[in-house]
């Protein structure tokens, strides 16, 4: 309706925002930055998902890049932080998107090699996937060398035996060792699935920036050769089931985010509508004072300055 234009809703009529509502029967929300600082909701923001499912009728998704926790412990976090959704086929989460994708693709006698945390494990043991490295330490020992490391544990056939994908997640043991593993297993088998919880380059907090998904999976990509598949946004992929299942029509549903590089592109790859708010990185005049950057359709300060017009 407002294409890419960046309009600030509050410099519009009551009567237009209304209107502009009306036009979706569907809102998918970002969750990190849009609903919630680490476990603390931010202001208005329950008010507003919970009244535009109960007052306006919309169907409510949360979807997030966080590979740190499974779709089942995002849910219970929403939950306990005053976002009502009826269950946990709501979330659209990395974890569960890894899981969709190596049901349809890996034989059942295979298991995944995992450069993450243990929530990824979690999710393919729950799905009946066989996994291992997930959440371990890998690291040479006193005294070793990188040779003897690989002699030990990459030259022998096992090293390679039924491993049908590696998933890369956050890591805080990343290592050489869990690289170099990571990297004979795609370098040895053409077939072998390479895919990432996201590519976010970097974390940032008030007062400390901290490498991102996307800096671990460089490091893998650039030495295998080979380019993971990212099963978070902006990936199209990871609203498939949705588009699949017939539960929304992209021209009808309004993705809301508090990020231009990943969740106002994500709105664009998949067709959607886009509502920026300003309580992530971006705020309207940093929209203004950088043309590169993809413009949403809308903008608000915060999510909590909906509520009055729903």
């Amino acid at each position: 309706m407002f294409q890419a234009n960046a309009i600030n809703l509050l410099d519009l009529q009551p009567e237009q925002v209304n209107s502009w509502l009306q036009g979706f029967d569907t809102i998918i929300s970002d969750c990190d930055g849009t609903l919630w600082h680490d476990d603390k909701a931010i202001e208005g923001a329950a008010d507003v998902l919970n009244a535009l499912q109960t007052r306006a009728g919309k169907r409510v998704y949360l979807i997030t890049n966080n590979g740190l926790k499974t779709r089942h412990e995002i849910w219970q976090r929403a939950q306990r932080l005053g976002f009502q959704l009826p269950n946990e086929s709501h979330i659209i989460s990395p974890t569960q998107t890894i899981v969709d994708y190596l049901k349809q693709h890996m034989t059942s006698d295979q298991q995944v090699y995992v450069v993450g945390n243990a929530a990824i494990e979690r999710a393919l043991t729950e799905a009946g996937i066989k996994s291992f490295g997930a959440g371990q330490p890998e690291l040479l020992q006193p005294n070793d060398k990188w040779q003897e490391f690989v002699n030990r544990e990459l030259k022998q056939p096992a090293a390679t035996d039924n491993v049908g994908a590696v998933v890369v997640g956050w890591d805080e043991h990343f290592s050489y060792c869990k690289m170099a593993r990571a990297c004979h297993l795609l370098c040895s088998n053409k077939d072998c699935a390479f895919l990432v919880t996201n590519k976010d380059a970097v974390h940032k907090y008030p007062s400390v920036h901290i490498p991102g998904t996307g800096a671990f999976v460089a490091a893998i990509e650039t030495c295998s050769g080979r380019m993971a598949l990212d099963m978070g946004k902006p990936n199209p992929l990871v609203l498939e089931p949705l588009l699949n299942a017939a539960a929304l029509q992209p021209e009808r549903t309004l993705m809301i985010g508090d990020c231009c590089k990943v969740d106002v592109t994500f709105a664009r790859n998949c067709n959607l509508q886009s509502l920026l708010v300003g309580t992530g990185s971006y705020q309207l005049e940093t929209l203004h004072g950088n043309p590169e950057l993809p413009k949403p359709d809308v903008y608000l300060p915060q999510l909590g300055n909906l509520l009055s017009y729903i």
